[in-house]
């Protein structure tokens, strides 16, 4: 039994070792990609729905603007963590916004994170 305990913690220990980390420059530039995003999701979302535009239809908008920003992501770092951290990323970032946009609380985490988003969205540039 210890046996077979210590073969399977090796085999994790093996299994794990092989993912490489994301760089300081990666998550830097995952960071800016995901805020991109954010911000044209939610604009996209926006003027949507001021234009009348079918609500099936905007839910197309984050599957759409989420494969678009892996894609580009993909064209410049060919890892799987980079795009699983980019829609992880980009999720937490507008479940965040939702937070704020709810609660209206101007000193809360959630407001916090959505002012930076919105700010880095807009003044970032992927890829540079």
């Amino acid at each position: 039994m210890r046996t077979l305990l210590t073969a399977s913690t090796l085999v994790l220990i093996a299994a794990c070792s092989q993912v490489n980390p994301i760089s300081d420059e990666e998550k830097a530039e995952i960071d800016c990609l995901a805020s991109i995003t954010v911000v044209e999701i939610t604009d996209a979302i926006r003027e949507g729905s001021a234009n009348g535009t079918d609500p099936a239809e905007l839910q197309n908008v984050k599957p759409e603007r989420i494969a678009a920003a892996i894609e580009k992501l993909e064209a410049k770092y060919s890892g799987e963590m980079d795009s699983a951290y980019l829609e992880y990323d980009i999720n937490h970032r507008l479940d965040k916004i939702q937070d704020a946009l709810n609660n209206r609380d101007p000193d809360s985490e959630a407001t916090q994170i959505m002012n930076e988003t919105l700010s880095l969205g807009k003044s970032c540039t992927f890829g540079s």
